[in-house]
């Protein structure tokens, strides 16, 4: 994934930049708005920011002769374009280690991990805009903090998801004997029509409001029409136009 920003070099950047002249000719890596960058100095004309899989990793190329202070000014304008990409690429199955650095995913947004050691109570903070604090014990191992962060995940998802089912609930006239969280690897939701249980996918914490409310509409949905044939599609047009479009972005990224 690259993104070449054209018109961006040192000239122009040293006449915009009024806060501060000070130029550092060192690469290295520097932290804007809690995303870690690396920094590569070049004798080029264009700044191309690229962020790289399968863990979200940035790095900038920039003119030699760049301001510092141009430079996090630039990344700050692609801040939200830098979420994107690490949302794109995070979609790779890689293994997670849950150290430092690491993106993790939560509401369709993109977070650097952020693990602090505590002889307190373990906890995770999300930290605004983009740092999901992970307090784990001393000596904690990567299998203790999934865990941490998967029950984090799942009271998340839980609290999340309960005003929808109550808005549609009301909306669709049914009612769910239950609904509940789990692991699943192949669907993001569930629906046994007898019981009329409901079963959310673990994994739907990571994705946005919009694609969750999706999912509980589209399984409330099951307890007036079993299957997906012309009554279902019909239900779920009258409930939510752009379901489609929300099925879409469901299946397409994290």
């Amino acid at each position: 994934m690259r993104s070449s920003l054209r018109g961006w070099n040192s000239r122009k950047a040293a006449k915009s930049s009024k806060a501060s002249r000070k130029v550092s000719s060192a690469s290295g890596e520097i932290t804007v708005k809690g995303i870690r960058v690396e920094l590569l100095r070049k004798e080029i004309k264009n700044v191309h920011l690229r962020v790289y899989p399968p863990d979200g990793r940035v790095r900038v190329s920039v003119p030699a002769r760049l301001p510092l202070d141009s430079v996090v000014g630039l990344i700050e304008e692609r801040f939200e374009w830098i979420q994107a990409q690490q949302l794109r690429v995070c979609t790779v199955a890689t293994p997670a280690r849950f150290v430092d650095g690491e993106i993790h995913l939560f509401g369709g947004r993109a977070y650097n991990l952020s693990v602090i050691d505590t002889l307190a109570k373990e906890r995770v903070v999300l930290v605004s805009p983009n740092i999901l604090q992970l307090h784990s014990g001393i000596g904690s191992t990567a299998e203790d903090r999934r865990k941490l962060l998967e029950g984090w995940y799942r009271t998340q998802l839980r609290s999340r998801a309960e005003p929808f089912f109550e808005k549609w609930e009301k909306i669709l006239g049914v009612e769910a004997a239950e609904w509940r969280v789990r692991k699943m690897s192949t669907r993001w939701g569930s629906c046994n029509v007898k019981a009329k249980r409901i079963w959310l996918s673990l994994e739907l914490a990571k994705k946005s409001d919009d694609c969750l409310e999706y999912v509980v509409v589209h399984e409330l949905v099951h307890l007036l029409e079993p299957g997906h044939g012309p009554r279902f599609v019909a239900h779920m047009d009258g409930a939510i136009s752009n379901w489609r479009y929300l099925r879409k972005k469901l299946n397409l990224s994290l």
